[in-house]
């Protein structure tokens, strides 16, 4: 079977859940190649991940060299325009098909990855996001691909099709042989937006249990972690709300979020404003390896996640099956398709979005009983073992393959 796998910047670090998926497929004897739009930014002190160095992932990738600048997109138009006819002027010009690739035809995305595929065929192309599986419809579409798979993670379903119109992703779910996501929640939103139900599958994306042992050491006392994007959907706001609430009755305890983002200055005043600064840690971009040490060094683990104004909405929380893979008891909201990534009241427990007082409360829950701390982190990680291992999930994928070949 040869398979390729469409991604935008890689391998990217705050995409951990593309390196799994792809190195459980190595692991089951497929070798993926990637095709990426861009390089992930690197450079001189930039975070990776040794899961990708270990498996060698750069070197089965193909770069479009996308630019992300779309003044230099038409600039070199001209040029890749001929050269794509040159080769196949069918193709070519089927790539400027806005009223059928949409956004992808738009931003001459089809033109790249024309380019970059160079006449190269697959029996499986398997997109990730909405936006690359109109690039995937594409490339089905001039012969370049036997059969398409599209996943869905979230904001490319609950916010894309507002800002670019409810059909937008027409031809994908037209020409896509199948469509996977990670919780029933988005696929609901696909079948509104007018997928087929018959094509949908919910395969989550999934875990490398042994690279979440259980701590050797204590966990460190009153120590609360988050990880992710400091962005609005991830709704950090409300857990520095919630440490402000805690610290009458938990004075040690302490808030630590780990990721990067446009978001830091604005929650470091909010932290100033509510005089909780020295007890919140900013940690920015971290590794996968060192990720996997704040779990075993945090007590309790939150995701307050909120809906964004932009329509950005939890599609599956993959840090929340990380934290409990962990032994790590977790606290999240009630939104999205985080109901789906826990057991609630025993794994782990959920409160109202965009509420401090009551996110506070389950966050206290936790800090005062270490027993109930310790029975939840035992049930997560033996309910991660069962639903999101990655080994098992990656069975699913292939199953899958065979299935639509």
């Amino acid at each position: 079977m040869r398979l390729a796998v469409l991604v935008g910047s890689f391998p990217e670090l705050s995409e951990k859940f593309i390196l799994n998926q792809l190195c459980g497929l190595i692991d089951r004897g497929i070798a993926p190649e990637v095709f990426a739009a861009m390089r992930a930014p690197g450079g001189p002190g930039a975070k990776g991940h040794e899961l990708a160095g270990r498996y060698g992932l750069a070197a089965r990738a193909t770069y479009a060299d996308l630019p992300r600048s779309a003044g230099r997109r038409l600039l070199e138009a001209p040029g890749l325009l001929a050269s794509c006819l040159a080769r196949d002027p069918a193709s070519a010009l089927r790539a400027l098909r806005i009223s059928d690739y949409a956004t992808a035809a738009k931003n001459l995305k089809t033109l790249y990855f024309l380019e970059a595929f160079a006449g190269r065929r697959y029996d499986i192309l398997h997109c990730h996001f909405g936006p690359s599986g109109l690039v995937g419809a594409f490339l089905k579409d001039c012969g370049l691909a036997r059969r398409l798979v599209v996943t869905f993670h979230g904001s490319d379903i609950n916010g894309y099709p507002r800002r670019h119109g409810e059909g937008v992703y027409r031809v994908l779910y037209d020409r896509a042989d199948a469509v996977t996501c990670g919780s029933r929640f988005i696929r609901d939103r696909l079948v509104a937006n007018g997928c087929p139900p018959g094509k949908i599958r919910v395969i989550p994306v999934g875990v490398r249990l042994d690279e979440y042992p259980e701590p050797s050491e204590p966990r460190e006392e009153g120590l609360v972690l988050s990880v992710g994007r400091l962005a609005e959907a991830k709704g950090f706001r409300y857990a520095i709300e919630a440490l402000a609430a805690l610290k009458p009755r938990f004075p040690k305890a302490r808030y630590a979020i780990a990721g990067g983002g446009s978001g830091r200055a604005e929650l470091e005043e909010l932290a100033r404003r509510l005089g909780v600064a020295d007890s919140v840690s900013f940690l920015g971009d971290q590794s996968d390896l060192e990720v996997a040490a704040l779990y075993r060094r945090a007590s309790v683990f939150v995701l307050p996640s909120v809906r964004g104004s932009n329509g950005a909405e939890e599609g599956q929380g993959l840090v929340l099956q990380e934290a409990q893979a962990s032994g790590l008891p977790v606290v999240s909201t009630r939104i999205g398709g985080i109901p789906e990534g826990l057991v609630e009241g025993e794994t782990g427990l959920l409160a109202p979005e965009r509420d401090g007082a009551a996110l506070a409360g389950r966050i206290a829950e936790l800090l005062g009983d270490a027993s109930l701390r310790e029975r939840m982190g035992r049930a997560g990680r033996a309910f991660v073992a069962e639903r999101y291992d990655v080994a098992k999930l990656s069975g699913a994928l292939v199953g899958l393959y065979g299935e639509i070949l």
